[in-house]
């Protein structure tokens, strides 16, 4: 009578059987499967922080009351740090500066920030408090730097704070008995960023309303006021880069520092840069993920000839196996699809391993702050729909590579004589 053989039983007898050489394939699989998610795991976070780093570094250009420059001291014309936010100052420009702005060619956004005052507020910091005000749908130097995503725009009576002022997002904050409620905090910049509040420009110019907030010695507040207006350049256009010589050719934003200056001249407002732009610094850090990617395809092709080493010597070991269910009338396929079956198993198995005992590690570097002292960098962990895609290609590579790695040994058992495997298998 003939009986149906129950394949997945002799699939998983036969990983029992052999649980020393099973456990040490199972181990490799899980290394690859690590080494895979690791570094797309790490590729995808590097994507995030390095465009979250490019956003970060600020303005190309600032306009700014032609006194402006006198608060920079010998920091020169211009700046050295990211144009984030623009110094205190009680000499301010007409936010109309703004119109003329926006018809230069290469600016791609603007945003106006207004300093308000610096008061004390000791529940919420020991240290001075500099209080701005931001245009939200404008402002892209402010919003990066947030801890977290705003949950919704932010409104009238909303602020965010900077990293060294007290209190928890929806908290509330009294400045001059005027009641906020936080809605972000910003990371450490380790700059007066983090003693700052930024509030909505319609609320700011209501707080610089109130008696007793800006000193009596400055000037007063007025609706349109602003203390300067952050610019943020385009990539070099074709026609600037195919003009002029490498000798006396002025950087990009040189170049458009040169513009703006000449639409205020010889007003009260000028412009200033920075001794760097980001599209020269975004090129130069965007080649980390590229690297990381390569380091991932390296480990990939390692990996399939050290599997088709295990797979052929677990096929050798069992030639007694595949010689008695050949001699048993097994034809070759059912040989060769156990034998592949048998890697695949093990792949799964190690790639769930892998996968988990590495997200698991990144959990905890992260939570532990280790991730962040090692790099010096604030490190985006990819978010939950980022990691599952980088499991699932992680496990559908872990699959590829063991089913890949087993085929010719599994072609290899499948051609071997019966009563040879058998013979050979004893006199061993």
């Amino acid at each position: 009578m003939k009986r149906k053989m129950n394949y997945l039983a002799y699939i998983m007898a036969g990983i029992r059987n052999k649980p020393g050489r099973n456990a040490a394939t199972a181990f490799c699989f899980a290394f690859i499967a690590a080494s895979i998610f690791s570094g797309q795991y790490l590729n995808a976070g590097a994507s995030g922080s390095v465009g979250q780093g490019v956003s970060r570094m600020g303005a190309d250009l600032a306009v700014v009351p032609a006194v402006y420059a006198v608060l920079l001291g010998s920091r020169g014309p211009d700046s050295t740090m990211p144009l984030i936010r623009v110094e205190p100052s009680t000499y301010r420009i007409n936010g109309t500066v703004m119109d003329a702005i926006r018809k230069v060619e290469g600016v791609t956004a603007l945003s106006p920030q207004l300093y308000v005052a610096t008061v004390y507020l000791l529940d919420f910091s020991s240290s001075p408090i500099d209080i701005y005000g931001i245009d939200p749908e404008t402002d892209f130097t402010i919003r990066p730097w947030l801890q977290a995503p705003l949950e919704a725009p932010l409104g009238p009576g909303d602020v965010i704070v900077g990293n060294d002022i007290h209190g928890k997002v929806s908290a509330k904050i009294s400045i001059s008995g005027n009641v906020y409620t936080i809605r972000g905090r910003l990371n450490p910049t380790r700059s007066t960023i983090d003693q700052t509040i930024f509030v909505r420009m319609d609320d700011a110019y209501s707080l610089a309303a109130v008696e007793g907030v800006v000193p009596s010695s400055a000037p007063r507040i007025h609706p349109g006021d602003i203390n300067g207006v952050l610019i943020r350049l385009g990539p070099e256009p074709a026609w600037f880069r195919s003009t002029g010589t490498l000798e006396f050719k002025p950087s990009y934003p040189e170049f458009e520092k040169e513009v703006i200056m000449k639409l205020f001249e010889p007003t009260y407002a000028t412009a200033i840069g920075r001794h760097f732009s980001l599209e020269p610094v975004s090129k130069e850090i965007s080649g980390i993920p590229g690297l990381l990617s390569i380091i991932s395809g390296v480990v990939v092709a390692a990996a399939l000839p050290l599997l088709a080493l295990v797979s052929s010597m677990a096929a050798n070991e069992r030639r007694r196996e595949i010689g008695l269910l050949r001699s048993m009338g097994a034809k070759r396929r059912i040989v060769a699809l156990f034998v592949v079956a048998e890697s695949l198993f093990l792949a799964c198995i190690g790639g769930i391993a892998g996968v988990v005992g590495s997200l698991g590690f990144f959990t905890l570097l992260e939570t532990s702050g280790l991730f962040r002292s090692a790099l010096q960098v604030s490190f985006r962990m990819p978010g939950f729909a980022e990691t599952g895609a980088v499991a699932s290609l992680t496990m559908i590579a872990v699959i590829a590579i063991g089913s890949t790695a087993s085929l010719y040994p599994a072609y290899r058992g499948s051609l071997m004589n019966p009563w040879d495997a058998i013979r050979r298998e004893r006199s061993q």
